[in-house]
């Protein structure tokens, strides 16, 4: 059996699918933004909002799913709780979820704002960096503890999980790059949404979606390992079952013969 194999959550399969939607978002409002120049500022401002709203939530789904699995799951109560890295991941995602929400509301006043809501974002985007690191850790850290017998799983471009991580990094500087640009022009240029800026974020756009569906993937493949595991074990305990039977039944002939 799998180790590694754990119960499966939904929280995590809900998490997933808002991570797509909202990635799918922020694609279509920035690339309608980078298209028309003149689209609706108010309206903008709305939709950004929304967007960082449905990740804060997305953040706390991820944290209930850490939760249920490395809290709530514990077969002793007694047994100190394990993936404190991914708890710390779990910290530093939700910091920077509200950390853009905030950015999102301040949007509304850029005039009087702007240079706060650059240091946020910067802010947030470096706490979503530091959640990638930690992620990568807590999933390296629980193949040491607990070694797989699946050969594609773990540091291996079979693994799904490598490649997911690798994304959302990748995703995230160049996020990062994009904030610091529109960081740098603001304050020597006082340029706001330089075009450029704005093809960054289309492209980091585009790397959080493929990666949101890679994080689907993973958890569909968790999904298929799971059911495969109950059922290698509900066969194992009605062969068991079946056994002892079998055995009582040959007991009792021979017992009868001996009669």
């Amino acid at each position: 059996m799998d180790s590694l194999v754990i119960p499966i959550s939904y929280w995590s399969y809900w998490a997933n699918v808002v991570y797509i939607l909202g990635m799918f978002g922020y694609l279509t409002i920035d690339t309608i933004n980078y298209i028309f120049k003149s689209f609706n500022e108010s309206l903008s401002c709305f939709v950004y909002v929304f967007l960082a709203i449905l990740f804060v939530i997305d953040a706390a789904l991820y944290t209930i799913d850490w939760y249920m699995y490395a809290v709530k799951s514990r077969q002793n109560r007694n047994e100190p709780i394990q993936y404190e890295a991914e708890s710390v991941a779990c910290l530093f995602q939700n910091l920077g979820s509200y950390f853009y929400l905030i950015s999102a509301l301040l949007a509304f006043n850029k005039g009087q704002f702007m240079k706060n809501i650059l240091l946020f974002n910067l802010i947030g985007i470096n706490a979503f960096l530091i959640e990638s690191g930690f992620i990568f850790l807590g999933w390296r850290i629980s193949f040491r503890r607990k070694p797989s017998t699946n050969p594609k799983r773990g540091c291996v471009p079979q693994d799904v999980y490598m490649w997911a991580f690798i994304m959302y990094t990748v995703a995230s500087l160049i996020y990062l790059f994009a904030t610091t640009l529109a960081h740098r022009l603001y304050t020597n240029l006082n340029i706001v949404n330089p075009t450029s800026v704005l093809i960054l974020q289309m492209l980091g756009d585009l790397v959080y979606l493929f990666d949101a569906y890679l994080y689907y993937e993973c958890w569909q493949r968790d999904k298929q390992d799971y059911d495969m595991n109950t059922e290698r074990q509900r066969l194992l305990a009605l062969n068991l079952v079946k056994q002892l039977v079998t055995d009582n039944f040959n007991s009792d002939i021979k017992t009868d013969e001996n009669k």
